[in-house]
C-alpha cells in the first residue's frame, strides 16, 4: 500500500483542509498521514477518530520555514512516504526546502487565485512590492515540484500564467464532498435551529457559508440587504464563517441598522442543518479556488444566488442557479427579490444543481482521479 504524506499550514476549517482530510478518509487505497506546521488543529481530532496520523508541529513564527523543514526530516525518515502532497503557500515553501535531502516526489495544490490582478488593486505601493516578492519567490521555488493537482480549470490557466508553470504537469481535480452528508437532515434539528435564531415560519432566511475575508463579498451582501429589508422584514441573514474581516462586517451591519436581520455565526460543525434551514444560498464572492460552500450548497438542493466568477461557473451554468455580476449589490438586491418573490419557481434549479453536483463532485469519484493521480506521479519519478 502507498503512503502519502500530507503537508498543511494547519489543519483548521478552510475549504482546502477539509477537502483534503475528505479525501484521506474516504481512500482505502493509500495509507495517508498529516503534518501540520503552525498552530491551529480544529481538524486533528476528525482525522484521528478515522484512524488518520497527525503530526502538529504547533509553530508559532509563520514565517519559520527553514526550522519546520528541519522537524520535517525526521518524521519523513520514520514515515518513508512515496509521495508528499504540499498544500497552500507556506507548506509549499517549506516542502520544497525538503527537496534538497529526499528522494520523493512532490505535488503541490493550487487552490487560490492569489496573484489576481483585483488583489494588488487593492494594495499600497509596499503591500504590492511585498506580493509580488512572495508571487516571485513562488515561481522560483515551484521549479522543484514534480506535479500540481488543480481544484479547477480557472486556477489552472491563472496559476500557470503567473507562476510560469508548465500546462502538462497540473491535472485538474475537483473538490469532492460525501454525498449522503447533505440527503437526510432530522427535522428536530431544522427545528433546534429556528428556535436558537428565534425564527417563526414568517421568516426567509438567506444563507452564507465562507471564511469572513473581503474578497468573499459580504460587503456587498450586507449592502444588498439594507436595500431589500424595507420591502421584505421578514427577511433573516446568516453568515456562517469565521475570518479577519469580522470587525468591518460587524460595523457595517451596525451601520445599516441591520443588527437584528443579519447574524454572523462563527465557524459552525452544522452546515447540511443550515442549508437545509435556508429558503436560498446566497454567494457572492469576487475570486476563489473551487468554491466548496457552492458545492455543498448544490448537494443540498438549495435555490443559489452567487457571483458570475468563472470559478463558479466551473461548478454550475445557468440552469442550476441564479447568477448576478460580481461586486454589482444592486443587481444581487434583483436576483434576491426574485427568489423572496417566488419562493417556489427555482426548484427544478436546485434539482438540477444537486444532479450536477452529483455527477461532477461525489468524493468517491475524486479519490479515484486522486489515486490515478498519485500512481502516473510516483511512476513517473522512478523511470
Amino acid at each position: 500500500m502507498k503512503k502519502i504524506l500530507y503537508i498543511l499550514d494547519t489543519f483548521e476549517t478552510g475549504g482546502a483542509e477539509k477537502s483534503l482530510l475528505d479525501v484521506a478518509r474516504h481512500n482505502q487505497a493509500v495509507e495517508s498521514v498529516f503534518v501540520t506546521i503552525y498552530e491551529g488543529n480544529t481538524l486533528a481530532t476528525v482525522a484521528e477518530d478515522a484512524g488518520i496520523k497527525v503530526y502538529q508541529l504547533n509553530l508559532k513564527d509563520k514565517y519559520s520555514f527553514s526550522k519546520a523543514a528541519q522537524l520535517l526530516n525526521p518524521i519523513i525518515e520514520e514515515e518513508k512516504p512515496d509521495l508528499i502532497h504540499a498544500t497552500l503557500f507556506r507548506s509549499d515553501i517549506i516542502s520544497r526546502k525538503l527537496k534538497n535531502h529526499f528522494a520523493i516526489p512532490l505535488v503541490s495544490s493550487l487552490v487560490n487565485n492569489s496573484y489576481v490582478a483585483e488583489r494588488y488593486s487593492k494594495l499600497g505601493f509596499v503591500g504590492k512590492l511585498k506580493l509580488y516578492g512572495i508571487q516571485y519567490y513562488d515561481a522560483m521555488t515551484a521549479k522543484k515540484v514534480d506535479f500540481f493537482i488543480s481544484n479547477s480549470e480557472t486556477i489552472k490557466q491563472s496559476n500557470a500564467k503567473v507562476l510560469g508553470l508548465n500546462l502538462n504537469k497540473i491535472k485538474v481535480i475537483f473538490r469532492g464532498r460525501e454525498f449522503s452528508k447533505f440527503q437526510s437532515v432530522d427535522k428536530t434539528a431544522i427545528d433546534s435551529l429556528k428556535a436558537e435564531f428565534d425564527l417563526t415560519d414568517e421568516n426567509k432566511v438567506f444563507l452564507n457559508v465562507s471564511r469572513l475575508l473581503d474578497r468573499k463579498g459580504q460587503l456587498d451582501l450586507i449592502e444588498a440587504v439594507a436595500k431589500i429589508k424595507p420591502s421584505f422584514p421578514n427577511l433573516r441573514v446568516l453568515i456562517a464563517g469565521e475570518g479577519p474581516f469580522r470587525l468591518q462586517l460587524e460595523a457595517a451591519i451596525k451601520q445599516s441598522k441591520l443588527e437584528n436581520t443579519i447574524s454572523l455565526l462563527g465557524n459552525r460543525n452544522d452546515i447540511p442543518n443550515l442549508l437545509k434551514l435556508a429558503d436560498a444560498f446566497v454567494f457572492p464572492t469576487h475570486y476563489e479556488g473551487l468554491p466548496g460552500a457552492l458545492i455543498e450548497a448544490m448537494m443540498s438542493e438549495c435555490t443559489i444566488i452567487c457571483s458570475d466568477i468563472d470559478e463558479n461557473k466551473e461548478c454550475a451554468t445557468a440552469s442550476e442557479v441564479l447568477f448576478f455580476a460580481k461586486g454589482n449589490p444592486v443587481d444581487l438586491v434583483e436576483k434576491m427579490k426574485v427568489v423572496l418573490e417566488n419562493p417556489t419557481a427555482f426548484i427544478n434549479l436546485g434539482k438540477k444543481a444537486k444532479e450536477q453536483a452529483f455527477q461532477k463532485f461525489s468524493i468517491e469519484k475524486v479519490v479515484e482521479q486522486y489515486n490515478e493521480c498519485y500512481s502516473q506521479v510516483i511512476k513517473n519519478f522512478t523511470k
